[in-house]
């Protein structure tokens, strides 16, 4: 095979062949952003439930130093040396000190909700018997007012 013959030779790919290749591509960037989105959002559930879990084990310690179950701002309030002292961030409300559990920022937003919870006591002031610590079920749409929550009961009297 002479010089002249290779370089008459037509070389590269045909268009079915470079069709092909484009689509398996597109078909597996699809199959990658579905399987992101999924993960994503099991993440931020899981983000949420830790989060409320943690408010959870502060009020149970609280509860066992002092007997009686903690407003939202004896939990803010708490020196740090208190092993239940715990961030205001961590609360969503209606607005700081209107009431005893209202604090924080008003509801949670998708870029938040993982780390918000919203803490309710119950029972009479100032002996509470119990509380509640709610957390949303992250998903795609957590702009909603409608979003799901799962609540963890404390004691009794909720």
């Amino acid at each position: 095979m002479s010089f002249t013959q290779i370089k008459a030779k037509n070389q590269g790919f045909t268009i079915v062949e470079l069709l092909i290749v484009v689509v398996v591509i597109a078909i597996l960037a699809a199959i990658t952003i579905v399987s992101y989105n999924g993960i994503t959002n099991r993440a931020n559930q899981s983000a949420a439930k830790a989060a409320a879990a943690t408010v959870q084990k502060k009020v149970e310690l609280y509860n066992a130093e002092m007997s009686v179950y903690p407003t939202a701002l004896e939990l803010v309030n708490a020196t740090s040396d208190k092993s239940f002292a715990t961030p205001e961030s961590a609360f969503t409300g209606t607005k700081a000190g209107t009431t005893p559990n209202a604090l924080g920022e008003p509801a949670p937003t998708k870029d938040n909700g993982k780390t918000k919870i919203k803490y309710a006591t119950c029972g009479t002031s100032p002996n509470y018997t119990g509380a509640s610590v709610t957390y949303w079920n992250y998903g795609d749409k957590l702009d909603s007012a409608d979003e799901t929550t799962s609540t963890l009961k404390l004691g009794t009297g909720c």
